[in-house]
């Protein structure tokens, strides 16, 4: 039996310039933003096919600032110590999580608001993050 030693690949980086990264990160934060604010602008509905009262209704608008407020101080000293894509990244992949679950699994006051803070959480990982990746 012949045995073959596996050729290491690296990844070839993409090389950008300064303004087609910042152009990049932009448009990566419009997106990553877009749906934060769709829960408020729609919350008469929710209201209404969730039964909520005014109190649960604000308490999960008020998730996603808790959530924001409580990552900010990890995340945003994280990227002292590891690269601030990583913890981008993160940020991101935490609201791509929270969009999708709100849209798909939240029916109540409880998945609602647990949806709502890991998009502040994933916010405190890409708005600020932001700001030093570009």
């Amino acid at each position: 039996m012949h045995e073959t030693t596996p050729i290491p690949i690296k990844p070839t980086p993409i090389k950008m310039s300064p303004a087609a990264l910042v152009g990049v990160v932009c448009v990566a934060q419009v997106f990553a933003q877009l749906g934060s604010y769709a829960y408020p602008a729609l919350m008469p509905g929710f209201m209404n096919r969730w039964e909520l009262s005014n109190g649960q209704a604000g308490t999960i608008t008020a998730a996603f600032y808790a959530g924001y407020t409580c990552a900010v101080p990890i995340l945003v000293t994280l990227t002292d110590r590891i690269d601030p894509k990583r913890v981008y990244l993160f940020g991101v992949a935490c609201i791509v999580v929270s969009y999708l679950s709100f849209g798909l699994l939240a029916d109540g006051f409880v998945s609602a608001a647990i949806c709502r803070t890991l998009t502040g959480i994933g916010w405190a990982g890409t708005y600020m993050t932001g700001l030093t990746v570009a």
